[in-house]
């Protein structure tokens, strides 16, 4: 069997897939996402439109703990005696201040934190369409979108349970 199908066969609708408003604070992503942990609904990033539901970006699990530490954790000075990349030390340091510092962080504007999104695809586009870009970039996701609108996104977990399908079913004998 080959890799067949189109996007629309695989993807996720939107309404499955954790997404939020800009003008909403990071504490509201945290929410959003620990009630999908704990319905064992487990995403690795967040969809960010804006007010006309226009697509701004996204916001991934990987920046939400990024923006949680404070600078002088995320940004080493150059040039000091001693120096040493290994921030570990610094971090249990943190540890004291750190529920101030969460506080603090919670109720900055997710918009201030985008970043880009990749390039939608369509639905009735092929899923070997969708396994080139992922094979081809560092995103975890793709939105898809009829028109302007995005209807869902696809993701490259996704695209590889139907790739393992086909390496399996047609991979010869073992």
């Amino acid at each position: 069997m080959p890799i067949s199908g189109t996007i629309s066969d695989h993807m996720r609708p939107l309404a499955e897939y954790p997404h939020i408003n800009a003008d909403a604070t990071l504490r509201d992503v945290f929410v959003m996402l620990k009630e999908r942990y704990d319905a064992a609904l487990q995403f690795r990033s967040v969809l960010v439109f804006d007010k006309t539901q226009r697509l701004l970006g996204k916001i991934s699990l990987h920046d939400l703990l990024k923006i949680l530490l404070p600078d002088y954790l995320t940004h080493l000075p150059a040039h000091f005696e001693g120096a040493d990349s290994d921030l570990s030390s610094l971090a249990m340091l943190w540890q004291e201040d750190s529920v101030e510092h969460v506080r603090e962080i919670a109720s900055q504007r997710v918009g201030d934190h985008v970043r880009p999104a990749a390039a939608p695809l369509k639905p009735e586009d092929p899923l070997t369409l969708a396994l080139y870009r992922f094979a081809n970039s560092d995103f975890n996701t793709i939105p898809i979108a009829e028109g302007q609108r995005i209807v869902g996104v696809i993701r490259i977990v996704d695209v590889l349970a139907a790739v393992a399908t086909t390496v399996v079913d047609e991979g010869g004998a073992a």
